[in-house]
């Protein structure tokens, strides 16, 4: 594949490494020299550097020909300005960091497949699990209207030894599989949770406290 990889932040310096490694042909854009002097010294690919928002440079880049075109810059005007224009040219794979939460519904309207700052994802983890520490991952599903929880089960909770339909869950929450050491259980309403299992629950956001209470032994919300 042709990827053109827009930014080299550690986001980008990294995407380059993988691809790169996987044998693809490699183009990168920085708008700084040095970045694209130095990471030509490290990786098999074309650096160009320059102003991506600039069709001229995307022309530069080979942007006819891409099959893939990332954008990972700090600037979603920058991002959404070189997705807009890969997309004239039918460039079918595009991706692109979204560093504001307000912009994220303008590259949905335009079609733009994305992806949250990491900074932003790393502080949101580090928060909900300081308000729930039971809570092992989550994952946002629906502009942040429901998530999956990754829950860890432990001794003297509420949820311990209970079946699951006996826990007293409202009904539109659902425990999707349980993490029992190695096995992996689809349940039912009959099977129970155990300390130790690493429960995943599909929950709308504005039940996440009521129900958290459920499996948490301590939590700072109130």
């Amino acid at each position: 594949m042709h990827v053109i990889i827009v930014g080299l932040g550690g986001i980008g310096q990294n995407l380059a490494r993988i691809a790169v490694s996987e044998k693809h042909n490699v183009v990168v854009i920085d708008i700084n020299p040095k970045k694209c002097n130095d990471i030509v010294t490290k990786y098999d690919l074309i650096s160009v550097n320059g102003d991506a928002t600039s069709a001229a440079i995307l022309e530069e880049a080979g942007i006819s020909e891409a099959d893939v075109v990332i954008s990972t810059t700090s600037s979603d005007a920058v991002n959404l300005m070189v997705m807009l224009q890969a997309k004239e040219k039918g460039v079918k794979y595009l991706r692109a960091i979204v560093n504001e939460p307000e912009h994220v519904e303008i590259f949905k309207k335009a079609g733009i497949s994305i992806h949250k700052n990491p900074d932003a994802i790393v502080a949101e983890d580090i928060y909900n699990n300081m308000l729930r520490p039971g809570i092992n991952d989550f994952v946002t599903l629906a502009g942040g209207k429901a998530e999956i929880l990754d829950i860890i089960i432990k001794e003297g909770t509420h949820a311990a030894g209970k079946a699951i339909k006996d826990i007293g869950l409202p009904s539109n929450v659902l425990i999707i599989a349980i993490e029992r050491g190695n096995d992996v259980i689809i349940p039912d309403g009959s099977t129970v949770l155990l300390p130790g299992d690493s429960v995943f629950v599909f929950i709308r956001r504005n039940l996440i406290d009521r129900v958290f209470s459920m499996f948490s032994v301590g939590s700072l919300v109130r």
